[in-house]
């Protein structure tokens, strides 16, 4: 037995419109479909002993904050050594949006220096946030160049992008991309020797 359903899954903001779920049942699995982006938002599938599970990875809700980091760990608008901070803030490492002021234009994001060799990293972009990652889940199993291992904190991401659940924050940047509408976000990423 085969089934098709269709069912309102909410209201987007500043009536953009309504995203719809779609649910395709079987004997065999269940998948949840909504229309925004043809996001699968479940899958049920059954295991060797015919139970079913949800096999994708999220969230049962999102909620969307701004926060003032003046005086926390997140404090990076000034150069800090990354693992004294961490230590001193009892952080087990970032894994966070930063929200970037200004506009769609070209502005700085933020700068990376390794005492070491000297290298400076500055990160341009027209988005409005940067998702910072500190490698909190290497534990040096992972091989890279060389045969070298990855323990925790050894490497870090810079990643610009829309602010994580905008399309349900009417106070966030607007991140839907309309019909007729040009997906249009550079990232530049500069390179020096101190």
């Amino acid at each position: 037995m085969v089934s098709v359903t269709r069912a309102v899954f909410g209201d987007l903001p500043l009536g953009a419109g309504t995203v719809e779920k779609f649910q395709l049942q079987s004997d065999q699995l269940r998948v949840d479909i909504i229309s925004w982006g043809c996001t699968i938002t479940a899958l049920e599938v059954k295991d060797r002993q015919g139970r079913a599970s949800d096999v994708v990875l999220g969230f049962d809700e999102l909620e969307g904050e701004i926060a003032s980091v003046q005086g926390t760990a997140f404090d990076l608008r000034k150069p800090v050594e990354l693992g004294k901070h961490l230590q001193e803030f009892h952080v087990n490492g970032f894994d966070h949006n930063f929200c970037l002021k200004g506009s769609k234009e070209k502005r700085f994001c933020a700068q990376v220096h390794h005492a070491g060799s000297g290298r400076v990293l500055e990160v341009y972009t027209t988005q409005p946030g940067v998702q910072f990652y500190t490698g909190n889940f290497l534990d040096g199993t992972l091989k890279g160049k060389s045969g070298a291992g990855y323990p925790k904190h050894s490497g870090f991401c810079l990643e610009t992008q829309s602010w994580p659940d905008a399309v349900n924050q009417p106070h966030f940047p607007p991140v839907l991309l309309k019909p007729g509408e040009e997906y249009d976000h550079t990232t530049w990423f500069k390179f020096s020797v101190a």
